[in-house]
């Protein structure tokens, strides 16, 4: 029986980064970011520079790096963006960290403070990180503590729940916001080269460019192997690391590990090339493959 071919969406972190990375994409990128932030008129973003463009060869032997793509805009501002579909115990500490280097980073040798422009931190999550919260976008800015004095200009974490937004929801009735989360959370729908889109979608500025690109994306050979690559390097990574296993359900686990790595066999990975993607040991690989 012929294999069903797979398709990935934007929610794969390494097409995400393929797709709104890249020099060549920069008119895509603005239109996700005015989108996202809800940008409108003079607000608008206009023209950015990415500051750590998409290179495929770059990620071939690393499967484990942080996916992120971070912009300066025509103004000076900042942005960091990174798409995350899995729970990670320390991601708001993570990209605090992470979002505070793009901030001060700036700053050359003896540059003045006032030189400093504002810094952006936008999380895309395909998962429930503030289960009391109704919000698709929970932003998080520098206030005192009755929220009478906000300090501005300095950073702020968007963390954009691609779950929060209902699917019962029209596509017509959507925002351009709603209609970007839609189809960053929904995109493998369409990855297939006979799909095709919404009429409310494709009208959206960017949005077929998008999707051509993820299409494109999986026709590639390449591409295709190293998304393959970078969502199994990531599931090994939370099984080994994820917040389930720490608290104990070792023995689900384990059971979990042995189907991947049986499944990784079967589509031609070899006890090495599974080790490399995952990090773990040849006494974990002989554990947890057993006939």
């Amino acid at each position: 029986m012929e294999e069903e071919t797979k398709f990935f969406g934007l929610t794969n972190d390494f097409l995400f980064k393929a797709v709104f990375g890249q020099e060549r994409n920069k008119k895509l990128t603005i239109c996700l970011l005015n989108a996202l932030l809800q940008l409108e008129g003079l607000k608008q973003i206009k023209e950015i520079e990415i500051l750590n463009p998409f290179n495929l060869q770059n990620y071939k032997n690393d499967k484990l790096s942080l996916l992120d793509t971070r912009v300066k805009d025509a103004i000076g501002n900042s942005y960091n963006i990174e798409m995350q579909v899995r729970n990670e115990n320390n991601l708001i500490k993570r990209f605090s960290y992470y979002l505070s280097k793009l901030y001060s980073n700036q700053l050359q040798n003896n540059e003045p403070y006032n030189n400093l422009k504002p810094a952006i931190g936008i999380a895309i999550l395909g998962y429930d990180l503030f289960p009391k919260s109704f919000k698709i976008d929970e932003q998080f800015l520098f206030k005192n503590q009755d929220n009478s004095i906000m300090l501005e200009d300095i950073m702020t974490m968007h963390f954009i729940g691609l779950t929060k937004l209902s699917p019962n929801k029209p596509i017509k009735e959507m925002t351009r916001f709603e209609k970007w989360v839609y189809l960053l959370y929904n995109s493998k729908k369409y990855a297939s080269k006979d799909s095709k889109l919404p009429s409310e979608i494709e009208s959206e500025a960017g949005m077929a460019e998008v999707v051509d690109c993820v299409k494109k994306s999986n026709s590639d050979k390449e591409m295709r192997a190293r998304m393959e690559d970078r969502e199994n390097s990531l599931i090994y990574l939370s099984l080994m690391r994820g917040s389930a296993y720490e608290k104990g359900k070792e023995e689900g686990k384990k059971e979990e590990l042995k189907d991947i790595i049986k499944n990784m066999l079967l589509k031609g990975k070899n006890k090495k090339e599974i080790m490399d993607l995952t990090g773990i040991s040849e006494k974990d690989f002989d554990e947890a493959n057993i006939n």
